[in-house]
């Protein structure tokens, strides 16, 4: 149109496709594959998958059965660093109790 030209909303338009149209056009084919996985192929991953899985199961089941135990035998060690401590203060009561019943009583 030219400058001193009325815009008519109802002339015909040239059509013009833009970018976005011209990208999408060429990437059709991207989205709506043609090509479909051959059965050989998802049967080689899918053997390749419980190969994986039958390697590092027992691994995992083994790390965890290791943490486990140690967690239990760290528990244990506690407990028996405990109960030393607690067996030297009886035995510091009892010599203290039989320290006083010898001398205590031989005074009265």
């Amino acid at each position: 149109m030219e400058q001193n030209q009325l815009f008519d909303p109802y002339e015909a338009q040239p059509v013009v496709h833009s970018d976005k149209e011209d990208l999408l056009i060429q990437m059709q084919p991207v989205f709506e594959p043609t090509v479909r996985i051959p059965v050989g192929t998802l049967f080689a991953s899918i053997v390749g998958v419980l190969i994986v899985c039958a390697v590092l199961m027992p691994k995992i089941y083994l790390r965890n059965a290791i943490y486990y135990s140690s967690r239990d035998v760290t528990k244990l060690e506690h407990e028996y660093e405990i109960l030393k401590k607690e067996s030297e203060l009886l035995k510091a009561d009892v010599e203290a109790f039989r320290y006083k019943n010898q001398i205590e009583d031989t005074l009265f």
